[in-house]
């Protein structure tokens, strides 16, 4: 399939520097709908064990059954051509999270994604990663920080000598409805907020079929009912095992 321009440029700026930002994919007002449901759930009682956080930073695992707006996140075609390119044309999407960031949160470590087991991190790319900005991300709400080009790294951490505060570290921000998208090995971080908005993302993950997901302790797996409701382009894009609970699909 012919990329766009604009998708040509995202493959070359995630090539080159590690990730890139496609803007306006979704309008505003439905990313900030979205942001609003997402913090309906997050005060959900019955979600409690799917979350994982504090009272300031949070991720609520299984948004691919909790919302089905979801799904036209993780199944626009310009994401998944730039998850394609980088992953193969069987790329899958593994998990979806909702991310709200509140007032006061501090900053997250600086980190790489999904390279923890391995003995040698590959020379490929293991992970395509992506945010959905379901509000506007902002330098003062603490809009997601990443150093340029360390994906070529081959690091499973980041050199200690590489601070939170360090000025190799920088903020990418964008408007509601934009997406970033990054390779699992570019050293990044949920900046403070230091605003007073609450700051959401949808974290869309995409994984080659070869990588095992039981690494990824918090992920949930899709429930079969929920890929009964997904159109055929999002179920191609969810050939895993279907389940309600984690023991049922993900094993060692």
């Amino acid at each position: 399939m012919k990329m766009n321009n604009e998708v040509e440029w995202a493959v070359e700026h995630l090539k080159t520097y590690g990730y890139c930002l496609l803007e306006d994919r979704i309008p505003g007002d439905l990313a900030q709908n979205m942001a609003q449901r997402c913090l309906e759930l997050h005060a959900d009682p019955k979600l409690e064990p799917y979350i994982v956080g504090d009272e300031f930073y949070q991720s609520l695992f299984g948004m691919l059954n909790l919302d089905d707006r979801v799904w036209a996140c993780a199944s626009h075609p310009d994401v998944v051509a730039v998850a394609r390119h980088f992953l193969g044309p069987n790329c899958r999407v593994v998990e979806a999270c909702s991310k709200p960031t509140w007032p006061g949160a501090p900053r997250q470590g600086l980190h790489v994604d999904s390279a923890c087991e391995f003995s040698e991190v590959p020379d490929v790319p293991w992970m395509i990663n992506s945010i959905w900005m379901l509000t506007d991300f902002t330098v003062e709400n603490g809009a997601t920080g990443v150093v340029p080009m360390s994906h070529r790294s081959r690091l499973k951490h980041p050199p200690p000598e590489i601070k939170a505060d360090s000025p190799l570290i920088k903020p990418v921000t964008g408007w509601a409805g934009s997406v970033m998208m990054w390779h699992g090995g570019l050293f990044h971080m949920a900046r403070a907020n230091t605003s007073e908005q609450i700051r959401v993302g949808l974290n869309v993950a995409y994984y080659p079929r070869w990588f095992n997901n039981w690494i990824e302790d918090d992920h949930q797996p899709l429930w079969p009912e929920t890929h009964d409701r997904m159109s055929p382009e999002m179920q191609s894009l969810c050939p895993g095992k279907l389940g309600r609970k984690r023991e049922d699909v993900y094993e060692r």
